[in-house]
């Protein structure tokens, strides 16, 4: 056989060069604040929000007036308590004061206000005064009608910490309102400036009126006999042709309270007064005199002022 002649071999045409493709170039991110959804909803909470205010202002305003309305969003009423003082001896004091079981009256001696209902959270024995300051905030005055005592809880037995009897009371020139809050429904009366004139209810007769911004000091003295009791002072008066009540508290908010006497000998420790200058057994005087219950009741029955 021939040998097959061989032609020129073919190269493999090579493959032509696909053009590369630039890739697409990526979005910028739009911030959200220039977004149109932001936008929209900007729009309709605005357009809500000032629909609900409309709406309730409306309704404010078909209840309230405009002085009313100003004095509701300012935080203020009609009517102003100013001021809420404890009056302590020896202005006017208590009979005595009943102090917490463990007290330390030596503090006491070294306070700077004097107040034991202050400075050693005392309650005042048989009685409690109080001051407190109101202002009317109306061009027509506002007329307080009534005030009374409403109590936080029912009257507990009275209290048995440490006494201090009060042998000298103070005495006050102003007309004070005496409420006796250990007994039911109690009113505000007039305090009786001699031993046989009745006490009669102040409001049965007079009104407290307070021109715009004009000042007046009440004095409202709360008694009890026997038992310990927590109150809060009602208001009630018209303004704007209309009764409202107001709640006046001690200040924290806290109630306001007085305690009755227990037995003598149910006190855990009883402090002399100074003035009845006592000594110890041993002749030696003390600036605070102290005694137990015991030695107190027993020092009451033989009429003395000083245990020995």
């Amino acid at each position: 056989m021939s040998p097959r002649k061989k032609g020129p071999r073919r190269r493999p045409a090579r493959a032509e060069a696909r053009p590369t493709l630039a890739p697409s170039p990526t979005p910028e991110r739009v911030a959200w604040w220039k977004r149109p959804v932001t936008w929209l909803l900007t729009i309709v909470i605005g357009a809500v929000g000032a629909w609900l205010s409309a709406v309730v202002l409306g309704t404010l305003n078909q209840w309230k007036s405009a002085d009313e309305l100003a004095e509701a969003l300012a935080g203020k009423g009609p009517l102003v308590v100013l001021d809420v003082r404890h009056i302590p001896y020896p202005e006017e004091g208590a009979r005595g004061f009943v102090y917490p079981a463990g007290s330390d009256l030596s503090e006491l001696d070294a306070s700077t206000s004097g107040d034991p209902a202050t400075d050693l959270a005392a309650v005042d024995l048989g009685r409690s005064t109080w001051e407190v300051t109101l202002v009317g905030t109306r061009d027509d005055a506002v007329e307080v009608v009534d005030m009374r005592s409403v109590l936080v809880a029912p009257c507990a037995p009275p209290l048995t910490g440490i006494r201090e009897p009060n042998e000298s009371q103070g005495a006050s020139e102003k007309i004070v309102l005496v409420t006796r809050v250990d007994q039911p429904n109690p009113r505000m009366l007039v305090e009786s400036t001699t031993d046989d004139a009745p006490s009669r209810p102040f409001f049965a007769d007079n009104k407290i009126s307070l021109p715009k911004g004009e000042k007046n000091v009440v004095q409202v003295r709360a008694l009890s006999e026997k038992m310990h009791c927590r109150w809060r002072l009602e208001l009630q008066y018209l303004a704007d042709g209309r009764r409202q009540t107001m709640t006046v508290s001690a200040p924290g908010d806290k109630p306001f309270e007085v305690t009755g006497v227990a037995d003598d000998a149910a006190y855990s420790w009883v402090y002399l007064n100074r003035i009845n200058d006592c000594v110890s057994k041993d002749g030696s005087k003390k600036g605070r005199f102290r005694i137990t219950g015991a030695e107190y009741a027993q020092m009451v029955r033989a009429g003395r002022s000083c245990p020995y």
